[in-house]
């Protein structure tokens, strides 16, 4: 019986992704484009690089205004209830402007410019005074804080928020060992202004008690400066008429407020 021959087959090339299809060189249009696209990823990357670097800038600069505000907000709650004696600024530059009103309508000409120098220097001299008095005051509560037996955070943070018409503060105190009674505390908060809604989270065996100020409201005039001098009040009553007599019994470890 004779064999016939078998025919022979051509290889088909195989492509790299295992498909049939033909392995193309690759041509100067697909060079050329690769390129572009490089080199579009560099310039995308150094974009994103650029907008990166942008809203960082730009988040620092607000954080860096809010901080100035705040600390402008600190200010002017201890000028508004300031520890110890402070300077009467208000009364000083009114009763400037008056004389030199006096001076302005009734000295002359001569009266008249004497006048509108007083009048100019009582206005730069009571708001150059709030700001160096105001750094003093800072100062001032500092050193208080500092000569407690406990640390205290988070209080100039409080004085540093935007004043507000309503506001309910926050305090968490921390214990050293045993905590007294959740009735104890309870009641030694009682003695502070603005009790009505104060709550206490925790027992006698946790070391951590929360509590919550109820409302505490500050009026506000049309033309005057607005400041925490009420949630300021309310803390230092806090420390003084509830926190530091409990420390004598039950030592505090520190204490954070927030609002």
């Amino acid at each position: 019986m004779r064999h016939r021959p078998r025919a022979r087959v051509a290889a088909r090339p195989v492509s790299s992704s295992g498909g049939d299809q033909a392995v193309r060189p690759a041509s100067e249009a697909d060079r050329h484009l690769a390129a572009l696209a490089a080199e579009g990823r560099e310039r995308q990357a150094a974009a994103l690089a650029e907008e990166a670097a942008e809203a960082r800038r730009r988040e620092r600069e607000e954080r860096r205004a809010v901080e100035r505000l705040g600390r402008g907000h600190v200010r002017n709650s201890l000028l508004d209830s300031p520890r110890g004696a402070a300077p009467p600024l208000l009364w000083i530059t009114s009763g400037a402007v008056v004389i030199g009103t006096l001076l302005l309508v009734l000295g002359g000409e001569r009266g008249a410019w004497v006048g509108m120098g007083l009048i100019a220097l009582a206005i730069a001299g009571f708001f150059g005074g709030r700001w160096i008095v105001g750094r003093r005051l800072v100062g001032v509560e500092r050193a208080w804080l500092r000569s407690l037996p406990f640390p205290v955070r988070g209080y100039f943070r409080v004085l540093g928020a935007t004043p507000e018409e309503e506001r309910i503060l926050k305090m968490r105190i921390h214990f050293r060992a045993a905590a007294p009674e959740r009735d104890l505390v309870d009641g030694m908060l009682g003695r502070v202004r603005y009790p009505a809604t104060a709550r206490l989270a925790g027992g006698s065996a946790a070391p951590i008690f929360t509590a919550e100020s109820g409302p505490i409201r500050t009026v506000f005039v049309e033309d005057g400066t607005p400041s925490n001098h009420a949630p300021l009040g309310w803390m230092r009553t806090v420390i003084d008429e509830a926190l530091l007599p409990l420390h004598e019994a039950y030592p505090i470890r520190r204490v954070e407020f927030r609002g």
